[in-house]
């Protein structure tokens, strides 16, 4: 009996959370999960207003924008790659370096945005084939694309300084930046999507040119920040550019296995929306309906996950790794807790969360059932994310990688396809596949972190 009274404690210590680590975790969490919720309850306006318009408009938006970033946000990966140098050398007390990783991510970011930008209109040409075979959704789906790729340099050069504030611990600059895009984005959707205050009717069009004008106004905003005199005095940003050139090599070392990471997970899951498509286009707005959904769910975990990779970077650069282990491990068991409390209320209200973005009776009947198991993994989502970021913030991205592509590759999308279509259990079997997606991440990533070996990488 005492024995069993043992592990019983024994077990309570590790899912326990220890109040001083997680106040550390939380301190720098909360702005950038704020700052994500804000981005996250855009993509939920922009949602809830295009489903006014129907499940055409709506379902074209969404699998565009999954092939929008599937391309861009997998580029926006030198922000990883400049947040990990950053927080390790903040460790270390170096912060002139801290300044020319970010002048060099700022570079590489204009050598990777202006062709994107350029490139545009042939961009949306060769990809609107792969959206639908319904034509409709393929011209709006053009349409989309060639307006949203001229933010992409905008989307480049923020996410360079997210990962530099971040890196320095600044997460308030996040938070800030997306709450000035979020305002701007609901404004112009409001009045080019459907045509108010003498602003033209642009539907579709103009839900991806009020993110254009949303994105470069958060570019603005971190341009004027880093301005400011106490970062211009310890940091020296935008001096220097000869300097900076030298980290170019380190961060694009880091950087190419988080933009391969991010081009199968959203390349995958363009891939999905494509499968979700062959079954019907409700289903393919539902679907939109879900990833949505599931994006807001993340948003605690992204924030816990990016304090994670910061604090991980900063302690292994103070030489602390084991302070920089209890961290990673604090922040998931916090991830997996608030992951978990927003999947009881997808199992439990299910219709009223689809009625937030539709009131199509079809759509919330076909998506009900995904979003009550899509709830019943929400933890492991939660351990996850935030474990794989930590890996990231160590400086092992390769890693993350692979394991990215095994899970995409060999499990996700052949289970979407073979229960969607091949024995016609629809959506419900297709989103099958992102059940056991997070339920393997979640364990190799555990594993992998266990094992310590990123505690001794060199950066």
């Amino acid at each position: 009996m005492k024995r069993l009274a043992d592990l019983l404690a024994a077990g309570w210590e590790k899912l326990r959370l220890h109040p001083v680590r997680s106040r550390a975790v939380i301190r720098l969490a909360y702005p950038v999960a704020l700052g994500m919720l804000s981005i996250t309850l855009l993509n939920v306006v922009d949602t809830a207003m295009l489903g006014r318009l129907g499940s055409v408009p709506l379902a074209a938006a969404g699998i565009s924008g999954v092939g929008y970033f599937a391309i861009v946000f997998s580029l926006a990966g030198i922000g990883i790659g400049v947040q990990t140098l950053v927080s390790r050398r903040y460790g270390e007390g170096n912060y002139r370096h801290c300044g020319e990783v970010l002048n060099a991510g700022l570079l590489l970011a204009l050598i990777a945005g202006i062709p994107l930008l350029i490139a545009a209109p042939w961009i949306a040409e060769a990809i609107s084939p792969l959206l639908s075979a319904d034509p409709e959704v393929r011209l709006l789906g053009k349409t989309y694309l060639r307006y949203r790729f001229l933010a992409a340099l905008f989307l480049l050069t923020s996410q360079v300084y997210v990962g530099f504030f971040n890196g320095i611990g600044h997460t308030k600059r996040q938070m800030t930046s997306a709450i000035l895009i979020t305002g701007a984005n609901i404004l112009f959707d409001y009045l080019l999507i459907f045509g108010h205050a003498g602003f033209p009717r642009m539907g579709v069009a103009g839900a991806a040119v009020a993110s254009v004008i949303a994105t470069g106004i958060g570019t603005i905003y971190f341009t004027l920040v880093g301005t400011l005199g106490p970062y211009r005095a310890r940091y020296h940003p935008y001096r220097g550019i000869r300097s900076a050139l030298s980290w170019f090599g380190p961060i694009v070392r880091l950087s190419l296995p988080v933009m391969g990471q991010r081009t199968l997970s959203h390349g995958t899951f363009f891939i999905f929306f494509s499968i979700v498509s062959r079954i019907g286009i409700a289903e393919l707005a539902a679907t939109n309906v879900l990833r949505s959904a599931i994006g807001l769910s993340l948003m605690p975990a992204l924030g816990i996950a990016v304090a994670a990779a910061s604090l991980v970077g900063q302690n292994l650069g103070a030489k602390d790794p084991d302070k920089a282990e209890g961290y990673a491990w604090e922040a998931a068991k916090l991830a997996a807790y608030l992951m978990g409390g927003i999947g009881i209320l997808f199992v439990a209200i299910p219709r009223q969360i689809f009625l937030i973005y539709t009131p199509d009776a079809a759509v919330i009947s076909l998506g009900r059932l995904p979003l009550i198991l899509l709830g019943v993994i929400q933890a492991f989502g939660g351990i996850g994310v935030v474990l794989s970021r930590a890996l990231q913030g160590a400086g092992n991205t390769r890693f993350v990688m692979l394991a990215e592509l095994v899970v995409c590759t060999v499990l996700y999308l052949p289970i979407a396809y073979f229960l969607g279509v091949k024995l016609g259990l629809g959506i419900t079997g297709a989103w099958s596949g992102e059940l056991v997606y997070w339920l393997f991440l979640a364990v190799v990533m555990s594993w992998k972190f266990h094992q310590g070996t990123w505690k001794h990488i060199n950066l």
